[in-house]
């Protein structure tokens, strides 16, 4: 790979320079805005920096053998085997770079003949710059090296894995996906865009697990806590579920309410309790949660709800666990914000281990602009999926979603009706 900096008066200047030398295929890896003529030439003009890289490896011959259902892994060990090499040679190619850089900074930082460091040259300084530029861009590189293999597979299959990323699904999940679909399929298969789609939607489906509650159930009374950050909307899924198990499923339901926090929320519980005509209790402490789930001793299901805490507030996080643990639930559903980043979703996961979720409920998908990061997280994570929320209506916007549903979901970027 050759790295080289080009300077212009303006951007396109500069990139058509950099076209002109490295080759039409050559990707811009960095460009800043810079005034030429020193800090003391006040009539300095601006220029334009761009740093161009362009792959040189010689292409390995092109392989004419034909791919047959079923009898493709050579094809595929060759493209993988090739695809190693290249980036291999890309690599070593930066590190020599990274290497010469390196040793010049050296030899520049050693002492002088009187012990004292030598000033670094204005050039020495852009040098050093200029390394660190490379040492950011690195890795972009070696990412893009890696998912450069895509335009190797048929167009149907580049159109499904560009889809699968514009849905916001993680570039290495949606490369999987895409991988495993290619190794199953021949080539006449692959041409059939309803066959395609199908077992693109079945690849989906086979990464998403989902929950089975009625066979979560250990004893008479089948105890299920909700727990989750602060607006995520677990009063209102308690309602939702409540309703549906006494109103559809004509089973004997109690309320425990652990919320003692959130100003209204232990009213606004009691109050549809009161419309649903279901009995309702308030725990203060974890000392009293025996109590209050003795009450309920007779019942089918109880529904615990807790307060919502910040994943940032270990202190807190704890203090919910000795709740959810006095409860001692058979089922303990995390409850997240569809519209949530994936970077702030794992980061409650990872902290809301603390209580030991063994289900997740996704809320507020209409509020969602695509559902990708759903499939990212529950992937990564591996926790069933029991529930989905699309609204606010009580009992009517949950509902328990199938994987087909969500893969066709994450697919289409459409939400599944019910």
């Amino acid at each position: 790979m050759r790295i080289k900096k080009f300077v212009a008066h303006s951007l396109k200047e500069a990139t058509d320079q950099m076209k002109a030398e490295l080759g039409p295929e050559a990707i811009v890896i960095s460009s800043r805005k810079t005034t030429r003529g020193g800090p003391f030439n006040f009539l300095g003009r601006d220029a334009y920096e761009v740093t161009g890289a362009i792959d040189d490896t010689p292409p390995a011959a092109q392989n004419t053998y034909r791919r047959r259902s079923g009898g493709g892994g050579f094809d595929r060990h060759l493209e993988q085997s090739r695809a190693s090499i290249d980036e291999e040679s890309a690599l070593a190619g930066l590190r020599r770079i990274a290497e010469h850089f390196g040793e010049r900074q050296s030899d520049d930082a050693r002492p002088g003949p009187t012990g004292r460091r030598r000033p670094e040259p204005a050039e020495i300084v852009e040098l050093r710059t200029d390394m660190e530029d490379v040492k950011g861009t690195l890795k972009a590189i070696v990412e893009h090296l890696k998912y450069s293999r895509m335009p190797a597979l048929p167009d149907t299959l580049q159109k499904a894995y560009g889809r699968l990323v514009q849905h916001d699904v993680d570039e290495r999940l949606a490369a999987d996906i895409i991988q495993s679909v290619y190794a199953r399929l021949s080539q006449d298969q692959m041409t059939n865009k309803t066959y395609l789609e199908k077992q693109l939607l079945a690849a989906i489906a086979g990464i998403i697990p989902t929950a089975d509650t009625e066979k979560s159930r250990r004893k008479k009374t089948r105890v299920i806590a909700l727990v989750g950050p602060t607006g995520v909307g677990k009063t209102t899924t308690i309602a939702k579920l409540a309703a549906i198990n006494k109103l559809l499923s004509g089973l004997e339901v109690g309320l425990i309410s652990a919320d003692t926090y959130r100003i209204g929320a232990i009213e606004q519980l009691r109050t549809f309790a009161g419309i649903a005509d279901i009995p309702m209790d308030v725990v203060y402490k974890p000392v009293e949660m025996g109590a209050a789930l003795k009450k309920f001793r007779t019942k089918d299901v109880v529904f615990v709800d807790t307060v919502g805490r910040s994943q940032r507030s270990k202190k807190e996080l704890y203090d919910l666990a000795k709740f959810v643990f006095a409860a001692d639930p058979d089922e303990t559903h995390l409850v997240l914000n569809a519209s949530t980043n994936v970077k702030t979703c794992e980061e409650i996961i990872d902290q809301f281990k603390v209580v030991k979720p063994n289900r997740l409920i996704f809320s507020k998908l209409d509020e969602a602009a695509t559902y990708g990061p759903m499939l990212s997280i529950i992937h990564r994570h591996h926790l069933p999926l029991s529930y989905v929320t699309t609204g606010q209506a009580v009992p009517d916007d949950i509902r328990r979603v199938e994987a087909s549903q969500l893969a066709a979901m994450v697919y289409s970027g459409e939400m599944a009706h019910a």
